[in-house]
């Protein structure tokens, strides 16, 4: 396939929700539209990537639900073209770690962002805390919505999803709001870990798991709700500070700063609050 043909093809993939393995097969096919772009920190011989090819963002994919109309404004009074790979914060920190052509990160807390901080692969000043994110309680459509948590110690049901908490920062949150309930061995053989939170949301939507604790943000803010939801208290784990920042040696680095601008500006925060996030203000620095 020609590199014109494959730069088409992906001029049409705004967003795109993956797990691990295909995170890795879709960025290489966005290096393959402009040579090889792939870098390592600090590698002065690498190719540079092509500054004439679209935004590419690598975003949590809590953020799959916010990011459609967010995007959709920012198409409307923006020339620059954005692309979104969704995946679990870990995962896709991982790959830009690895030299990922990637210009601008949204994870889903502050510790990866602060571990590529750590590793020189982002451009120091660019760490935005851009929203706090909450966790949900959901159910199967047509199944009855308990009040709370606490609930999923009963053996009625028999899975919970969440996402993995190895990679995925809302599965962690997930993990400690049950050990705080101190029904996390009760209810431990019978959560289903999905690759990322959107996974884990998709698991409960088709009725393969009978609840799950998964990102608010991709519940709330819809008019109908896809699922039966509960905001989980947050004071059940520790906050969801999450946070972005633009990727070391990318040639879109004002773009990616217009576009982390746009995020946290007024506009921005008003469609973050309606997809239930709370606004960076609320906890501070992380």
């Amino acid at each position: 396939m020609r590199t014109g043909r494959l730069a088409a093809r992906l001029a049409r993939i705004r967003m795109r929700v993956l797990g691990p393995p295909a995170v890795l097969a879709f960025l290489s096919l966005l290096a393959a539209c402009g040579g090889d772009g792939q870098r390592e920190a600090g590698d002065p011989g690498s190719d540079p990537i092509p500054s004439d090819r679209p935004l590419l963002v690598l975003a949590a994919s809590d953020l799959e639900a916010v990011f459609t109309p967010l995007l959709a404004r920012w198409h409307e009074t923006s020339a620059t073209r954005v692309d979104v790979v969704f995946g679990s914060s870990g995962t896709l920190a991982e790959q830009i770690r690895h030299g990922a052509p990637a210009d601008l990160f949204f994870s889903a807390d502050h510790h990866f962002v602060d571990r590529l901080f750590d590793a020189g692969v982002l451009m120091e000043g660019t760490r935005t805390h851009y929203a706090t994110g909450r966790l949900a309680l959901v159910v199967p459509s047509g199944r009855s919505l308990p009040s709370g948590p606490e609930a999923l110690a009963d053996p009625a049901f028999g899975t919970v999803a969440i996402a993995n908490p190895d990679h995925a920062p809302y599965g962690r949150a997930a993990r400690e709001t049950l050990a705080s309930l101190g029904i996390l061995d009760t209810v431990a053989s019978r959560l289903v870990p999905g690759e990322h939170i959107a996974h884990a949301l998709h698991f409960v939507r088709t009725g393969n798991a009978d609840a799950g604790l998964v990102a608010l943000g991709l519940v709330a803010g819809r008019d109908p709700a896809p699922l039966p939801f509960h905001p989980v208290d947050p004071s059940l784990h520790a906050p969801l500070l999450q946070y972005a920042a633009i990727v070391e040696g990318t040639p879109r680095a004002a773009e990616a700063r217009a576009f982390l601008d746009f995020v946290v500006s007024e506009e921005g925060q008003a469609l973050f609050a309606r997809f239930g996030f709370e606004p960076p203000e609320v906890t501070g620095e992380g």
